[in-house]
């Protein structure tokens, strides 16, 4: 098991789906975690039913500000700052690219983009200070291929890699490696909104048609994607820098 006992770790879009499961998950292997999410009810509730060596916090990743407080607390609550798990990120509307209004572009890159961005920017002094760490981002199989209707996020998760894969060039030399996270389809809250504005009061079907395109032939979980990111912020992963991370069930296989 990658035993993450020490380290504190950073987590953003933390309310639930994959980020409340890699909070739990690596809590559960002995790291101290700060949660955030916009809304501060929802992590710091996850935060209390874990106890000891977690705290919730309300950031909108969106404003620089946010994500340096994120990082002055880690460090006040817990002394250091060994990883960073910018997780936080929408769908935005599904459509065809040429009724993609700029507010439905600038909406999804100003989370999924600039967020990641300013996350970055935010946790790179604090690594630093520690002596090295580990940043994940959360892409997709999304920012690996072209999906139709789906323009703005496909467009800002391949922005992602981009970022991760020019950060990871630059950090390495310091011990901090920087990977993304590509799930493929998940079971869970993000999905079930694409699903049903690709064919609304038909989710299930479309549901179907996504599943029957992975080799697996379900969704994958938030428990197996909570997996992949846990060991990217372990020791384990000190060899692993400036990859993709899929776990999509062999979806892009094909």
């Amino acid at each position: 098991m990658n035993t993450l006992e020490g380290k504190v770790i950073v987590i953003t879009g933390g309310a639930g789906g994959i980020g409340e499961t890699t909070a739990r998950l690596a809590h559960a292997r002995g790291a101290s975690v700060v949660i955030t999410d916009r809304e501060s009810g929802p992590v710091e509730a996850i935060a209390e039913s874990l106890g000891e060596r977690a705290c919730g916090l309300a950031v909108d990743v969106t404003r620089r500000e946010d994500n340096e407080h994120m990082v002055a607390v880690a460090e006040k609550q817990f002394g250091r700052l060994d990883a960073a798990f910018l997780n936080a990120g929408i769908e935005g509307e599904v459509g065809p690219f040429d009724s993609r209004s700029d507010e439905a572009w600038n909406r999804v890159f100003s989370v999924n983009v600039h967020g990641v961005r300013f996350g970055v920017e935010a946790v790179i002094p604090a690594l630093r200070r520690a002596g090295g760490g580990s940043i994940v981002m959360t892409s997709s199989v999304a920012g690996l291929r072209g999906a139709a209707g789906l323009s703005p996020y496909v467009s800002s998760k391949h922005a992602v890699v981009g970022m991760m894969r020019c950060l990871a060039a630059e950090l390495g030399p310091e011990g901090i490696r920087v990977n993304t996270l590509n799930p493929g389809p998940v079971d869970n809250r993000m999905m079930r909104s694409i699903e049903e504005q690709a064919n609304p009061g038909h989710g299930e079907d479309v549901h179907r048609m996504f599943a029957s395109r992975v080799p697996l032939g379900r969704y994958v979980t938030n428990e197996e994607c909570a997996a992949m990111a846990a060991m990217l912020f372990s020791d384990d992963a000190s060899g692993c820098n400036g990859n993709t991370y899929l776990v999509d069930g062999g979806y892009c296989a094909q």
